[in-house]
């Protein structure tokens, strides 16, 4: 009896689906990662420390430690670094198949230092998209005119890394500008598997490639204090194509949106902050980008910090909608409480938080619970 091997061809066309960005809806998905990112680029990640995150990321334009606006490093006195980390425990329901999964990231780090009394050098690293997922697609196919049920196993662990270099130069008591450049790179390792339910004459196949990622970009921001209590920002951001390389060849380009946002910062009283935001996203209008799959996006989020400057108590919540999903736009609606704790004189502060996010598609819910720890410190 001849045993036949299906490699090659076949099997990297389970690779490359991990790259393009649209794909074929599989029949049972497991991921670590959310999944409303797989038949996409990826998932976003947040562009927020634990202090903005436990805010319902609200304070993220206004937090020198949020890689999301350049123009608030302008607020740093002394040399500083800031990270985050993040535990999640995320339970999913796929049209009634039901899965739970953990998952621990280091989303953010940020280092800024002032060079003269009105000019501060930042830079550090951020997800821009997390492709860590598992999708299983179970499909029939046609060999020597005989059909051949087959599973396709594709299993992806990466991301999409964020590394920024900016400025932030205070131009008035009022005023201050940023800007930023931006290298998108990292790299995933995709293995793709074919197994027959013919076991006695095909043989299970198995390809393994890493993709990387290159992209560049740029942003630019700005802070106006109206007067002492009240703080507007605003901030736009570019990106250009976002290569995959697989072995060396150039396998798929995909534009990557432009990044509007504005927020408002308010002062109530000597232990009280409030603070809104909100982000625009065109992530359908990108070139070849012309699929159901791919949504515009807007979101928002209002959070509150209490409390003294030392240790302060925070809260917010935030809403709005995800870029992939097949049918209607997905939504994801989020709530997050932390602490804050400053130790050695203000040279350095733990801050803590709990995030807790509910999503929702078409045939898909996610919730997810996270621990979130930060750590800041001011030689």
């Amino acid at each position: 009896m001849a045993v036949r091997r299906f490699g090659g061809w076949a099997v990297r066309i389970g690779v490359l689906a991990a790259v393009f960005l649209t794909a074929q809806p599989p029949t049972r998905l497991t991921a670590q990662d959310s999944q409303f990112g797989i038949r996409g680029l990826g998932t976003p990640g947040k562009w927020e420390s634990v202090r903005a995150r436990s805010t319902g990321g609200a304070f993220a334009p206004f937090d020198a430690f949020s890689p999301m606006t350049d123009a608030s490093l302008a607020d740093v006195r002394r040399m500083s670094a800031s990270m985050a980390s993040g535990t999640s425990w995320r339970n999913i329901d796929a049209s009634g198949r039901a899965a739970a999964f953990r998952g621990t990231r280091f989303p953010a780090l940020v280092i800024a230092g002032p060079v003269t009394s009105r000019i501060v050098v930042g830079g550090g690293f951020s997800t821009y998209l997390d492709r860590t997922f598992g999708v299983v697609i179970q499909d029939t196919i046609d060999l020597r005119g005989v059909q051949q049920p087959i599973t396709d196993e594709i299993t992806s662990d990466g991301a999409v890394s964020d590394l920024r270099l900016a400025v932030g130069a205070r131009l008035s008591s009022r005023l201050a500008l940023g800007l930023g450049v931006h290298r998108l790179t990292g790299s995933t390792r995709v293995i793709a598997t074919r197994s027959f339910a013919d076991t006695a004459n095909y043989r299970t196949t198995t390809a393994r490639d890493e993709v990387a990622y290159g992209g560049n970009g740029g942003s630019a921001s700005l802070l106006f204090d109206v007067t002492r209590d009240l703080r507007l920002g605003g901030w736009f951001r570019s990106d250009a194509k976002l290569r995959a390389d697989v072995g060396g060849r150039t396998a798929a380009e995909n534009d990557l949106p432009l990044t509007y946002g504005a927020g408002a910062q308010w002062r109530a009283g000597a232990q009280a902050s409030l603070a809104g935001t909100v982000t625009w996203r065109n992530w359908a209008a990108s070139a070849g980008s012309t699929d159901s799959t791919t949504h515009d996006t807007f979101n928002w989020s209002v959070g509150a910090e209490i409390g003294r400057p030392g240790s302060p108590f925070r809260f917010g919540v935030r809403g709005g909608q995800l870029p992939f999903g097949i049918g209607k736009t997905p939504t994801e609606v989020g709530y997050s409480a932390g602490l804050g704790r400053q130790f050695s004189g203000g040279r350095g502060r733990l801050d803590i938080g709990i995030e807790r996010l509910e999503r929702s598609g078409t045939g898909l819910k996610e919730r997810v619970w996270t621990f979130l720890l930060g750590l800041t410190v001011r030689p």
